[in-house]
Protein backbone atom coordinates (compact mmCIF):
# COMPACT_ATOMS: atom_id res chain seq x y z
CA UNK A 1 0.00 0.00 0.00
CA UNK A 2 2.82 2.33 0.74
CA UNK A 3 4.35 1.74 -2.99
CA UNK A 4 0.58 2.59 -4.20
CA UNK A 5 0.79 5.72 -2.30
CA UNK A 6 4.28 6.90 -2.94
CA UNK A 7 3.57 5.90 -6.65
CA UNK A 8 0.15 8.36 -6.70
CA UNK A 9 2.22 10.78 -4.97
CA UNK A 10 4.89 10.50 -7.86
CA UNK A 11 2.00 10.48 -10.08
CA UNK A 12 0.80 13.59 -9.43
CA UNK A 13 3.99 15.63 -9.27
CA UNK A 14 5.19 14.44 -12.83
CA UNK A 15 1.46 15.36 -13.99
CA UNK A 16 2.09 19.29 -12.37
CA UNK A 17 5.65 19.22 -14.22
CA UNK A 18 3.71 18.10 -17.50
CA UNK A 19 1.19 21.03 -16.67
CA UNK A 20 3.93 23.75 -15.74
CA UNK A 21 5.97 22.08 -18.93
CA UNK A 22 2.98 22.48 -21.42
CA UNK A 23 2.14 26.20 -20.04
CA UNK A 24 5.80 27.19 -20.28
CA UNK A 25 5.44 26.08 -23.78
CA UNK A 26 2.58 27.95 -24.57
CA UNK A 27 3.83 31.16 -23.33
CA UNK A 28 7.13 31.15 -24.99
CA UNK A 29 5.29 30.08 -28.46
CA UNK A 30 2.77 33.13 -27.81
CA UNK A 31 6.34 35.22 -27.19
CA UNK A 32 7.91 34.09 -29.92
CA UNK A 33 4.23 34.79 -32.34
CA UNK A 34 4.02 38.37 -31.24
CA UNK A 35 0.51 37.27 -29.41
CA UNK A 36 1.91 38.44 -26.50
CA UNK A 37 3.63 42.08 -25.47
CA UNK A 38 6.37 41.56 -23.86
CA UNK A 39 7.23 44.13 -20.89
CA UNK A 40 10.14 46.51 -21.97
CA UNK A 41 12.44 46.31 -19.03
CA UNK A 42 15.35 48.08 -21.03
CA UNK A 43 14.59 51.26 -21.11
CA UNK A 44 14.37 51.42 -17.33
CA UNK A 45 17.11 53.29 -15.74
CA UNK A 46 20.04 51.16 -13.70
CA UNK A 47 21.57 52.98 -10.99
CA UNK A 48 24.74 53.44 -10.76
CA UNK A 49 27.10 51.66 -8.31
CA UNK A 50 30.31 53.35 -6.45
CA UNK A 51 32.91 50.22 -7.18
CA UNK A 52 35.29 51.21 -5.24
CA UNK A 53 33.07 50.66 -2.30
CA UNK A 54 31.40 47.38 -3.70
CA UNK A 55 35.14 46.19 -4.47
CA UNK A 56 36.35 47.10 -0.97
CA UNK A 57 33.28 45.82 0.94
CA UNK A 58 34.30 42.74 -0.43
CA UNK A 59 37.59 43.03 0.42
CA UNK A 60 39.08 42.36 -3.20
CA UNK A 61 41.94 43.94 -5.20
CA UNK A 62 40.91 45.30 -8.89
CA UNK A 63 42.67 42.34 -9.76
CA UNK A 64 40.85 39.72 -7.89
CA UNK A 65 37.24 41.50 -8.33
CA UNK A 66 38.03 41.56 -12.38
CA UNK A 67 39.08 37.84 -12.31
CA UNK A 68 35.92 36.76 -10.04
CA UNK A 69 33.19 38.62 -11.57
CA UNK A 70 34.70 39.05 -15.25
CA UNK A 71 35.14 42.73 -15.73
CA UNK A 72 37.96 43.77 -17.33
CA UNK A 73 40.90 45.37 -15.05
CA UNK A 74 41.00 48.53 -17.63
CA UNK A 75 37.27 49.01 -17.13
CA UNK A 76 36.85 48.64 -13.62
CA UNK A 77 40.27 51.23 -13.46
CA UNK A 78 38.13 53.72 -15.52
CA UNK A 79 35.06 53.59 -13.43
CA UNK A 80 36.74 53.32 -9.88
CA UNK A 81 38.36 56.95 -11.45
CA UNK A 82 36.01 58.70 -12.95
CA UNK A 83 36.69 58.84 -16.63
CA UNK A 84 34.02 56.22 -17.74
CA UNK A 85 30.90 54.94 -16.24
CA UNK A 86 29.45 51.66 -16.53
CA UNK A 87 27.90 51.06 -19.64
CA UNK A 88 23.99 49.56 -18.95
CA UNK A 89 24.77 45.50 -18.85
CA UNK A 90 27.92 46.14 -16.81
CA UNK A 91 25.38 48.48 -14.05
CA UNK A 92 23.05 45.29 -14.18
CA UNK A 93 25.77 42.76 -12.67
CA UNK A 94 27.63 45.32 -10.53
CA UNK A 95 23.99 45.59 -9.07
CA UNK A 96 23.28 42.40 -8.64
CA UNK A 97 26.90 41.65 -7.09
CA UNK A 98 26.02 44.60 -4.69
CA UNK A 99 22.78 42.89 -3.71
CA UNK A 100 23.57 39.51 -3.32
CA UNK A 101 27.54 38.57 -4.41
CA UNK A 102 27.11 34.99 -3.18
CA UNK A 103 24.33 34.49 -5.50
CA UNK A 104 26.13 35.83 -8.34
CA UNK A 105 29.16 33.12 -7.47
CA UNK A 106 26.95 30.15 -7.24
CA UNK A 107 25.65 30.93 -10.22
CA UNK A 108 29.39 31.54 -11.82
CA UNK A 109 30.39 28.53 -10.33
CA UNK A 110 27.57 26.50 -11.65
CA UNK A 111 27.23 28.27 -15.60
CA UNK A 112 30.72 27.73 -15.85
Amino acid sequence: MAEHQAGSSNGIRQQSEADRDAIALRQMQEDISGKTPLDTIASREVPMVDVVRLRKTLGMSQERFCSHFGFRLGSVRNWEQGRRLPERPARILLRMIEDDPERVERFLREAY
